[in-house]
């Protein structure tokens, strides 16, 4: 039986959006996944799904990275947190897993 191998790239897809959502969440977690990311090259935020315009609350930033992730709490529609990747950020994540 021949196989066919499907990619992203030979199907020419391109990842925009990849998010993960935690129903539960907490300070410590969230500050171990926002150091691994900080090390893969990713700038965190927060923001609350609440507000019809957020702000980006920083986590942890370094001036070297050029990627972002939000953590997004606070959703009116589901309890949890979200972990959001978006654009460029998430083609980046996407490349790195």
């Amino acid at each position: 039986m021949n196989q066919n191998k499907l990619t992203f790239q030979s199907e020419n897809l391109v990842v925009d959006y990849i998010s993960f959502k935690f129903q539960y969440l907490d300070n410590f977690t969230q500050t171990e996944i926002a150091n691994y990311l900080l090390k893969l090259g990713f700038n965190s935020y927060q923001e609350s799904g609440k507000l019809a315009k957020p702000r980006k609350e920083s986590i942890l930033v370094s001036f070297q990275n050029k990627c972002e992730v939000i953590f997004v709490a606070d959703n009116p529609y589901w309890n949890g947190t979200m972990l959001h990747f978006s654009g460029l950020n998430a083609f980046v994540f996407y490349a790195l897993v």
